[in-house]
């Protein structure tokens, strides 16, 4: 009678090439983790950006959205990192008010992951009914926010003058 099977030292070298091959996949698969995440927090912002946008036309006013830690009040700092919420900006400050209707607030997983806007957008993004973005003096406002993880890579979110926001990738992510 014969016995089919594996020896030991047939199941070692298994193993082996096995564990070489889940060590030179891991890098690889962080990379795409980090790449995922970068992707959802840009995604998020976008869709808060598209979100503020279509209620300020729905309701014929200042819609504002800017960085929060608590998801009732403006940061002052300008560190969009632990979130951000959109609300009917009725005093036209770009800072929500006591008697400012919240509208939404979204926290994404903002892991390994930093959210920053150049000078026009660091505080806030104020839309007005046109659907375009002005500031709170009045003046036009467009500039765009990075999305960095670790890697060199990243995405931006560009505001154009028309107040459209859009996604691209990016390069300017610090080391």
């Amino acid at each position: 009678m014969r016995h089919q099977g594996f020896t030991a030292i047939e199941l070692m070298v298994t193993i082996g090439v096995l564990a070489i091959l889940a060590m030179l996949a891991a890098p690889a698969f962080s990379q795409i983790l980090e790449r995922q995440r970068v992707i959802g927090a840009t995604n998020s912002l976008l869709n808060a950006m598209h979100l503020a946008r279509s209620e300020a036309l729905k309701r014929n006013e200042r819609v504002t959205l800017c960085p929060s830690s608590d998801g009732e009040t403006c940061r002052d700092d300008g560190v969009w990192g632990d979130g951000w919420i959109w609300f009917a900006d009725r005093g036209s400050t770009g800072k929500r008010a006591d008697e400012d209707p919240l509208i939404g607030h979204a926290v994404p997983n903002l892991e390994n992951v930093q959210v920053s806007g150049n000078s026009p957008v660091r505080d806030y993004v104020s839309y007005v009914p046109r659907g375009t973005t002005q500031r709170a003096n009045g003046a036009l406002q467009m500039g765009s926010f990075t999305v960095c993880g670790h890697a060199k890579e990243g995405r931006r979110v560009v505001v154009s003058s028309i107040g459209r926001p859009r996604s691209e990738p990016s390069q300017n992510c610090p080391d």
